[in-house]
Order: C-alpha cells, then sequence, then structure tokens
C-alpha cells in the first residue's frame, strides 16, 4: 500500500475545548493559548471554552477564532458551561471544523468526544489525572474510560505523563500514545519583555538577600503552606516573592503573619506578563513546592528555567520530575517535608556556584526539549495521521 500523502496544513480546522478562555494565563488555559498561536498561520484553529474569568473585554486580543459558552459557576473544579456540548455538535456537523482536540481533565470536552460524529477524529491531549475529585472519580470513571476508548491519540508532553498515569493504565492505551513536548515561548521571556519598573521593585525588596520565587494559584496541591513553615526554618537571610492568588491567599497571608515572615515574604498577586517575566529573571532560585500528582509538569518552573534559574520542587513521579532533572538542573525533595524543603532552599541560597551550575545546565535543557517548534511539527503530526 503506497503511503498517504501529508495533509496540507491549510484543510486541518480543529477545535479546541478548553476549561475557559483565557486570561488568566495559567496552566492549561496558557499551554492552549500557546498552541493555537504557534499553529498559525499553517493552522487555523478555533477555541471553544468558558466564558473568561476576566470579562468578556478580555476577549478581543486573542488572535484565533473563538467560540464562548457562557459559565453558571463551578462545580468540584469544573467549570459550568453545557453550551460548549451544541456548540462543538455545530462546529464539526458544519465542517467548519474537521478533527476535535479535547484537553483532559474536562468533562465537557469528554462529553463533546462522546457525542461528535464517529468520523470525526478525536485527539487527546493528557494534561494530568484526576486526583483530587475521589469520590467524584468512582462515578466518573466510566465517562472516562469511553472516552478514552474513543480517542484516536492521546498526546502527552513527557514520558514519565504516561508512565505514572494509572488512570491512562486502566485501558490499553499504548498504541494511541503520542510523545508532543510542552513548547516554551523563550522569546517572549527576553529580558528585553521584563517589566523595569518591577524589576527595580523586587532589586530594592530584596536589599542584598537571596531571592527566591514561587509562581501559581493559591490552591490546596500547590503546597504553600509547607513553603511558608520552610521559610521560616531558613538559616540563610533569602527572602520570597509569591505570584499568584486563590481561594487560599488570606489564609497564606495571615501564615505569614503568624510566623514573623512579613519582612521575607511579599505578596505579588496576579501580575502582567511583563511583570511576570522581571521576576524570572530577578529571582536567584524557583521553587515549585507541589504536594500532588495534580501538578504534572509545571510551566511556570520550565520558563524559569529557561530564564536560567535552578529549581527546587518536590518527587511527584511524573512529569515535573522529568523537566526538572535531580541533581542536574533541580533539588528535588519528598512532599511535605518541611525540614528537607528548607534545607534545599538554603543550599541554592547559600551557594551561588552552585546556582551557576545549574542554572545554565537548566537553560540548555528546557530550550533543547521544549520549543515552540517541536510542539508545532509534533501537534501537526498527529493531525496529519489522522485526516
Amino acid at each position: 500500500m503506497a503511503d498517504r500523502a501529508p495533509h496540507p496544513s491549510s484543510d486541518i480546522r480543529p477545535l479546541h475545548i478548553g476549561k475557559f478562555v483565557p486570561p488568566p494565563y495559567a496552566g492549561v488555559e496558557a499551554h492552549v493559548d500557546t498552541l493555537l498561536r504557534c499553529l498559525q498561520p499553517e493552522v487555523q484553529a478555533t477555541l471553544l471554552a468558558a466564558e473568561s474569568p476576566a470579562g468578556a473585554a478580555a476577549h478581543q486580543s486573542l488572535p484565533y477564532r473563538l467560540l464562548i459558552a457562557r459559565a453558571y459557576g463551578k462545580l468540584a473544579s469544573a467549570t459550568l458551561s453545557p453550551g460548549v456540548l451544541s456548540l462543538a455538535r455545530q462546529e464539526l456537523s458544519s465542517g467548519r471544523c474537521n478533527l476535535l482536540h479535547i484537553h483532559a481533565p474536562n468533562p465537557w470536552g469528554d462529553l463533546a468526544a462522546l457525542t461528535c460524529a464517529r468520523e470525526v477524529p478525536v485527539v487527546m491531549s493528557w494534561h494530568s489525572d484526576i486526583v483530587r475529585q475521589r469520590q467524584l472519580m468512582k462515578v466518573y470513571q466510566y465517562i472516562q474510560r469511553r472516552v478514552l476508548r474513543r480517542a484516536d491519540r492521546i498526546i502527552v508532553f513527557t514520558p514519565r505523563h504516561y508512565e505514572s498515569s494509572a488512570q491512562l493504565h486502566q485501558l490499553e492505551v499504548a498504541a494511541k500514545i503520542a510523545y508532543v513536548p510542552m513548547g516554551i515561548d523563550f522569546a517572549g521571556l527576553d529580558p528585553a519583555h521584563a517589566d523595569a519598573a518591577m524589576s527595580a521593585r523586587l532589586q530594592a525588596w530584596a536589599a542584598g538577600r537571596p531571592l527566591l520565587l514561587t509562581v501559581g494559584r493559591h490552591v490546596s496541591y500547590k503546597g504553600y503552606e509547607h513553603l511558608l513553615a520552610a521559610m521560616a526554618r531558613l538559616r540563610s537571610e533569602a527572602v520570597l516573592v509569591m505570584v499568584g492568588a486563590g481561594v487560599l491567599t488570606p489564609a497564606l497571608q495571615q501564615q505569614v503573619r503568624e510566623l514573623g515572615l512579613a519582612q521575607r515574604v511579599l505578596f505579588l498577586g496576579e501580575v502582567e506578563r511583563a511583570a511576570l517575566v522581571a521576576a524570572l529573571h530577578a529571582c536567584d532560585v524557583f521553587t515549585l513546592p507541589s504536594i500532588a500528582p495534580s501538578e504534572a509538569f509545571g510551566i511556570a518552573s520550565a520558563e524559569a528555567m529557561a530564564c536560567g534559574k535552578p529549581t527546587i520542587v518536590c518527587q511527584l513521579h511524573n512529569g515535573v520530575n522529568y523537566l526538572n532533572r535531580e541533581g542536574e538542573t533541580s533539588l528535588v525533595v519528598p512532599p511535605q517535608q518541611v525540614g528537607a524543603l528548607a534545607d534545599a532552599l538554603d543550599t541554592l541560597a547559600l551557594d551561588a556556584g552552585l546556582r551557576r551550575r545549574m542554572g545554565p545546565a537548566a537553560s540548555a535543557w528546557v530550550r533543547s526539549e521544549f520549543s515552540l517548534d517541536a510542539m508545532k511539527q509534533g501537534t501537526l503530526a498527529v493531525y496529519r495521521s489522522l485526516l
């Protein structure tokens, strides 16, 4: 049989289903936004998701086609946006889109995959297992298994994503697995894009002390309460900048006051991209103290590594530990072990030579493995194999 000719990129019209339209840019939403941008101009993708928490005005600057479903709140971390299903059916049945790309976990994407016509190819990007909603998972497991059977290809971002996933191993899906690295926008991390005022502010606040940085939503699996407890045990004079916000922000701020860390921990909240770039370049060490495999990669840590920063993470036996290479680019500690985390923070805070060795190694590794072009070409190869 003759090999199938490559499918013209202009004839690939994927419909991506996300949780919500960015901003904010974090986790799955950040990845989907980066992917849709880098697929252009060869592929004109459509994003179908719930309206942005930032409001309708935030949608206007996005350079790809949007379909926006109304959101009616959340249930168990899932956005209540049933309009996704009818919009997905319209797009796929009309032929405006000819491939469905879902990002798991997301129940609306799963249901769209199960209700679309059988001839529509389905690609699933596996971001992480469902970890926290264990009771709900007992019910949802039936749907998840059906979606795994329905999917034509399952994209994982590192080999560890597949190796560590109990849910992917429920069924024989090895033949469907495609490894496509999660691409990082290195050009956008250039120091020229850093907010000068934020750079000056952080430099003045640190006042020569080693500057630690963490970035992420303030939710339980991020492990921030353990990071703050570790800060209280440091021998060094290191200070911590926290970028992000969430339901646990008031509790974390109260913990800082109770531990007497008000002069050593700075809460920046949600910041603009230029301010984040400034923080990534200003820090000496980046830490991702997540304690559960809900954290399956860590885009912020990859960006810090690209900026030449060593990292400290927990041993989660998944994509986090594929990205952060123990002893080479990163220090790795057991989750929820405050003493071990404090020792690791002190080790890098006090040893500038170690930082100078690990930082460039981190940058070289991330830039060789997680480029936008590698993500683009890998995704296109998956699409072309199905059309």
